[in-house]
C-alpha cells in the first residue's frame, strides 16, 4: 500500500468519526479553507464555515450515524471510496425511522492531506423509498437530479438537451 493511500484511509477514518461524533466544527477541519463539500440531500457548500453549517443541519435531522467507507484507492491527491451510511432519522413524518444510503465519494486533496473538494453520488432513490418518501417528491427530487446532471455533463458530446427533464 503507499503512503499517499495509507494517508487517505486515515483521512477517511476521521472523516467518518467526525461524523459520528456530532463534530462540526471537528469535521469542518478537514477541509482547507476555501474547499467545497457537494452533499446529494444538502447541496454543494463552500468553505469551512459552509461546510460546518451544512454538517449541523444534517446532524438536527438525524443520529446514530454509521459511515462505513469500502475499498478506498488514491493517487495523485484523488481519492475514491465507495459506503455504507446509515442514520436515524428526526425529520418530520420520518421520526424514528433507520436511513441507509449507499453510494461513493470522490476526495480531492492538497499536498498537505486536507480535503479541497468532495463530490458523492448515491443511490437516492433507494434512501428516499427506503423511508417511505412520497412518490410526488420522489420524483421531484430525482428531476432535480437528473437536471444536475445534465448541467454538468457535455451537452454536444452526450447530445443532450438541457431543457428536456426525465420523464
Amino acid at each position: 500500500m503507499s503512503d499517499e493511500t495509507a494517508a487517505f484511509i486515515h483521512l477517511l477514518q476521521r472523516f467518518s468519526e467526525r461524523v459520528a461524533a456530532r463534530d462540526a466544527e471537528g469535521f469542518a477541519l478537514l477541509f482547507t479553507p476555501d474547499a467545497y463539500y457537494d452533499d446529494v440531500f444538502y447541496g454543494r457548500h463552500q468553505g469551512r464555515a459552509a461546510i460546518a453549517a451544512m454538517l449541523e443541519k444534517f446532524l438536527r435531522d438525524g443520529s446514530d450515524f454509521e459511515w462505513e467507507m469500502h475499498e478506498p484507492v488514491c493517487a495523485h491527491g484523488i481519492g475514491y471510496a465507495h459506503w455504507d451510511f446509515s442514520f436515524t432519522s428526526h425529520k418530520p413524518g420520518l421520526e424514528g425511522k433507520r436511513v441507509l444510503m449507499v453510494g461513493a465519494s470522490r476526495f480531492r486533496m492538497e499536498p498537505h492531506g486536507l480535503i479541497m473538494a468532495y463530490d458523492e453520488w448515491c443511490y437516492q432513490a433507494s434512501a428516499l423509498l427506503g423511508i417511505g418518501t412520497p412518490l410526488a417528491a420522489l420524483e421531484k427530487s430525482l428531476l432535480s437530479q437528473d437536471a444536475k446532471f445534465r448541467n454538468q455533463a457535455d451537452a454536444r458530446r452526450h447530445r443532450l438537451n438541457q431543457s428536456q427533464p426525465a420523464t
